[in-house]
Parts: structure tokens; C-alpha cells; sequence
């Protein structure tokens, strides 16, 4: 009988956050993303700017959906934010269609290598399920990641609660218990990450976002997808 237990431990879950981690755009801001939101909130509410003052980075779709419509002190049930949400969506696919997102680093390499490793590689975003789609796929990236493995902004408000029902939906038979590696760019991938008890590794792409990152205690910092982040999940 063996004195300590021989079995090889189980391959990690890679949780990615989208926007500021795997995309980005070119160009001065508001991308994508913020453009749409604001037009949504033009169009059903007559508010203009409707994101100013409001942090976007790090943030979830229905919980920015909620503080526009705060702001512009319209009704908050679940079906008003439902309806900023298709407009917005309907927004973005429009514009994505002549302007694009762009990997930040090379994230094909980086989930190749990590599922050479075993790792499960899922998505744990505050963009609803369609919009992380539309998204991936103007950067090229429809088909890297598996879309029905991940959280999205259309599960819950709160990040901590998206990354839960990544895990769940990235668990097997085969990995139960496996350990979970959270990849962010902002202190509130950090905080959801400590949430639920997981590593995180942060991507920060100037010293603000590497100064943030630090004091919230990420584990590991690298600048972008490549190399050094695979090292750093297994780190």
C-alpha cells in the first residue's frame, strides 16, 4: 500500500474575463461596448452620456443597465433591464460591423497551451451570453472558446455569482474538486475571485491597471495573453 496518495492532481478550471483580458479596441474611448449601452439608454429614455460617471470596466451588463436606469430615475424591474439589454445588443451588432474588437496578446497560444495542459478553459464575464459572442467573434475568436462553458451578466448581477455558475458549468465527473484560476483585469475580478476561494491572475496593460490589480491582491500580473500568463496559471 502506498505511504501518501500517487494520483496526479487535477488540471485546473481557466476562467477568462473578456473585455481589458482578452479584447480590446483601437481608438480613443467609449468603444463598442459603452457606445451601445449609451444609445440603448437614448432610444428607450431620451438620456444622453448615460454611462458617464459610471465605472464600466469590471462591471456586469444588468448591474450597468440598472445604474443608467437609476440615473435617469426610470423603472428598474427585471423586464426594463431586459429591454436595455436586446436594444443594446442590437446596438452593438451594428456596430461591430465596422468596428471591431482585438485580441490583447495571443489568446489562441494561451488556450492552446493551457488545454495541452489538461486545463478546462471557460469564460467567466460580465457580458450577457450574446454579447460575449458578438464580441469574441469580431475579434476572430468565435470558435476558441466553448460559449455553454461560462458565466455571463445574463446569470446574475454580482461577479462573484457568474464565476460560481462558470465553475458549475465547467465541472465534470473527471474534475470535480479541480482547483480554479480566475483571469481579470480590474480589482473586482480579484475580489470575485477571493469570493469563491480561486487564484487570479490579472492582466494589466499599464501601470494603473497593475497598480489595481496589486493592491487587490492578485496573485500573478502579467501584461497580456501569451506565455507568461500560462506560467503564471500554473505558477
Amino acid at each position: 500500500m502506498p505511504l501518501h496518495d500517487e494520483r496526479a492532481p487535477i488540471a485546473p478550471i481557466v476562467l477568462f474575463d473578456i473585455d481589458g483580458t482578452v479584447l480590446t479596441f483601437d481608438g480613443p474611448p467609449p468603444g463598442p461596448g459603452r457606445t451601445s449601452l449609451e444609445r440603448a439608454m437614448r432610444d428607450l429614455h431620451a438620456l444622453e452620456r448615460a454611462t458617464d460617471g459610471i465605472r464600466v470596466a469590471g462591471g456586469t451588463d444588468r448591474a450597468l443597465a440598472r445604474a443608467m436606469l437609476r440615473r435617469a430615475a426610470a423603472d428598474e424591474s427585471d423586464a426594463a433591464i431586459e429591454r436595455v439589454i436586446a436594444r443594446y445588443l442590437g446596438h452593438l451588432e451594428t456596430i461591430l460591423q465596422t468596428e471591431r474588437y482585438r485580441p490583447i496578446g495571443d489568446v489562441a497560444l494561451t488556450v492552446r497551451r493551457l488545454e495541452e495542459r489538461s486545463a478546462v478553459v471557460g469564460l467567466a464575464t460580465g457580458n450577457v451570453r450574446q454579447g460575449a459572442r458578438l464580441k469574441l467573434g469580431s475579434a476572430g475568436l468565435a470558435k476558441l472558446f466553448a460559449i455553454e462553458r461560462g458565466g455571463y451578466g445574463c446569470d446574475a448581477e454580482p461577479r462573484a455569482e457568474i464565476l460560481r455558475k462558470a465553475v458549475e458549468r465547467c465541472t465534470s465527473a473527471a474534475n470535480v474538486g479541480a482547483p480554479v484560476v480566475v483571469v481579470g483585469d480590474t480589482e473586482r475580478d480579484v475580489q470575485a475571485g477571493r469570493a469563491i476561494g480561486a487564484r487570479v491572475v490579472g492582466v494589466a496593460r499599464d501601470e494603473e491597471a497593475r497598480r489595481e490589480l496589486a493592491q487587490a491582491g492578485a496573485d500573478a500580473i502579467v501584461e497580456a495573453c501569451g506565455e507568461a500568463l500560462v506560467h503564471a496559471v500554473f505558477g
